[in-house]
Order: structure tokens, then sequence, then C-alpha cells
């Protein structure tokens, strides 16, 4: 028999937009027994909307983590999110979006109903958020089989560690702060994709198209970079907010790991020829040793000459023409925004150099592991932040 699980949450703003915070809980359907509560802080400038949905999707996480083939029965007293995640309003706010498509691909291919009911029906939820706006901080408890004893009592959680150092950044020289006003930056989410037989065979993997499909550990490379994603927006970072655009590289390969990436993030794939790997030419498919069979100074030449280009192929220089572009086109696009991007080696080595201003011959020392993420932040040329590079669960 299927468990049911009742998910109850609530978000609040003191200003509207203000100080605020979120509140859920999970109970037991059968007997009622409080099985989990999260609460967060959500910072001094978010509206009551935000905060009743990030309620509601930690709510949804939470009780996914105790049973994911569990009924939801989710009840809120927000008719406004009740109405959207049950389809009959539409969502024309742009951040809301973002977050009900969080909330969809949480519960897709779960059997859940959203229903509204009154405020003194939803206090506990209601009593989190308060707790959690009146401390500035973050509850995680979970209840041993529904016996009312907390495994862990307000002990900060990943989200709260998150909220930990967006507002120790906030406070401090932890972020980079443009001296004059300037736009805000557009944050840019890299992540190369999962691993192939091609990288098992190391070889020269350029712009072919499709080129290789991932394999089925490179699969699961790209499923678990998209779950420790989710895990790091789940309370965004300073000034790493929840992504809007989904884009991808053409090939077979990058497209397979954004769609790994479009079942958390609820985001559609949009092709960005732009972050396409870099052109190798003749040598492409080719491993180093075949490569040296034929030009036996070519690698050489490759790795420690920017402006070699491989015949038919081109050069580190132009490859960071090239992507240097396509990053400035995004910052034209999507000002302020988050975006996420599913490229490869050379390509995110190009947009880390472009983002620290290191000059091609430097790119070497940039590592991208396979299904690795890598986020930098653009305000303008000249005016720039690395977030992290290469961070990797797989």
């Amino acid at each position: 028999m299927t468990r049911r699980l009742i998910v109850q949450a609530d978000g609040g703003s003191r200003g509207n937009p203000g100080l605020a915070a979120y509140g859920a809980v999970v109970l037991d359907g059968a007997t009622g027994a409080v099985l989990a509560e999260r609460a967060a802080y959500l910072g001094e400038a978010v509206t009551n909307n935000v905060a009743e949905y990030s309620g509601l999707i930690a709510g949804l996480e939470a009780a996914l983590a105790i049973d994911g083939t569990a009924t939801l029965d989710v009840r809120l007293d927000s008719k406004l999110v009740v109405s959207q995640m049950s389809g009959a309003w539409k969502i024309k706010n742009a951040e809301l979006q973002v977050l009900a498509r969080r909330a969809h691909a949480l519960v897709k291919g779960c059997q859940v109903t959203f229903t509204w009911v009154p405020r003194a029906d939803n206090a506990r939820a209601d009593a989190l958020a308060n707790e959690a706006m009146d401390s500035r901080g973050t509850v995680s408890r979970d209840f041993a089989a529904g016996s009312g004893e907390a495994a862990g009592v307000a002990v900060p959680d990943a989200a709260g560690l998150a909220q930990a150092v967006r507002s120790a950044q906030r406070a401090n020289s932890g972020a980079q702060r443009p001296a004059r006003p300037v736009a805000p930056p557009t944050t840019v989410i890299l992540i190369r994709h999962g691993m192939t037989a091609d990288t098992d065979r190391n070889v020269f993997a350029g712009q072919a198209l499709p080129g290789p499909d991932l394999h089925e550990y490179g699969r699961a490379q790209a499923a678990a970079a998209a779950r420790e994603l989710a895990a790091m927006l789940a309370v965004p970072w300073y000034g790493l907010e929840a992504p809007t655009r989904l884009l991808a590289s053409p090939t077979a390969r990058t497209l397979q790991t954004a769609a790994a990436l479009a079942e958390v993030l609820g985001l559609e794939v949009e092709e960005a020829p732009g972050f396409i790997e870099q052109n190798f030419g003749q040598w492409d498919g080719l491993t180093g040793e075949q490569v040296e069979a034929t030009h036996p100074d070519g690698p050489v030449s490759w790795r420690h000459d920017p402006d070699f280009a491989p015949p038919g192929g081109e050069s580190r220089t132009q490859l960071g023409v090239r992507v240097k572009a396509a990053l400035n086109d995004l910052v034209a696009r999507y000002r302020g925004q988050t975006v996420v991007v599913a490229a490869h080696t050379m390509s995110i080595r190009a947009a880390l150099g472009a983002a620290l201003g290191a000059p091609p011959g430097a790119w070497n020392a940039f590592r991208v592991q396979p299904a690795s993420i890598n986020i930098i932040r653009l305000w303008e040329p000249g005016l720039t932040e690395i977030v992290c590079t290469s961070r990797t669960v797989a």
C-alpha cells in the first residue's frame, strides 16, 4: 500500500518585501505524527509569495527524502500558490515561475494534490517561519518514526550553511563589490558534460555533430551534477539566484547532460553554439598517440602554443574570442539573471580564462572534471568574479 505524507508549508515577509522566512512540516498521513520540520531565514528583501514557494519546495524535499514513492497531500494557506501549482492560475512573475518549475520538477511522476487550508490549520508551519525570522537562522528537525523525539534540533543543514555564507558575504569583503554603481551581474553556471566513450579513450573530441553519446556512467554523472546544483540552489548563495535559462552546446553529450539538469531545474534546453568545444579539425576522434604518428610535434604545439591550430581547426586564441563573445551576449541578454550552460573542457577553460583575465597559454591550469560545476559572475568587461571551479560529486 502506498504511503501518504502530508506536507504543510508557509512563508512570510514582514514588509513584503522585507525580512522573510519559510516553514514546512511533514506528517504521516495515517497517524498524523510529525516526521520532519524545516525552516530557514531568506533575507531582508523577499516577498511573501517567494517565501511561500520556498516553504513549499523545502517541504516537498523533506517529504521525498522520507519516501520518494509516497502520495503527497500538500496543504497551504496561500490561495495563490495552490492555484498556480494546480494549474488554475497563470504565473506572471518571473521569479515565481522559476520557483514553480522547481516545485513541479520535484513532484514529477508523483501522485500529489494541492489544497488550500485556513491559516489556523497551518499554524505549525507558520510558527516555524516566524521562528526562523526571529532567529535569522535555520531549523532542520527529523523525528524517528514519528516518535516526537527529534533526531537533530536546530542543527544547520546545507541550506542553513549556504544562507550563512550569503549573509557573511553581504557583510564583508567576501564578495566582490563594484566601486561605483553598475548594472547587476549575470551569473553563469558552466557544467561540463558527463563521460563518453571518447572521454575514456582520451581522444580529441571536438565539434563533430552529433558526436558521442554519454555512456551509462556519464548519464549517472550528469544526474549527480543536477542534484548537486539543486542542493546549492536550495537556499541561494549571495549572488547565486535561481536560474532562468538553461543552455547547451549543440553536441549530443552536452544536450544529454542538459536534459538531466532540466529535470531538476524545470527549464527548457536552448542550444548555444558559441559554447561548443574547440574545433580540432583533422584531429577530431584521434588519440594523442594517433596524432603524433602523422604530426610528431602536433600535441606538444597544441599544449604550449595558444596560437597553434590543428589542421582545419581553431587555436585556443580563436576559441577564446568565440567564447568571450558568447559570454558578452549572455550579459547583454540576461542582465542580472542566472544562466546554466552545459559545455566542454576547453570552452569552460576559455570562459574561466575570460573571467580571470588569464591568457590562453595559462588555461591548462584550470582542471575541468567531467560533470563539474563552475560558476562565474560578470558585471562588465574588467569586473568579474569566479565563485567556484570543478565542483564534482561523481
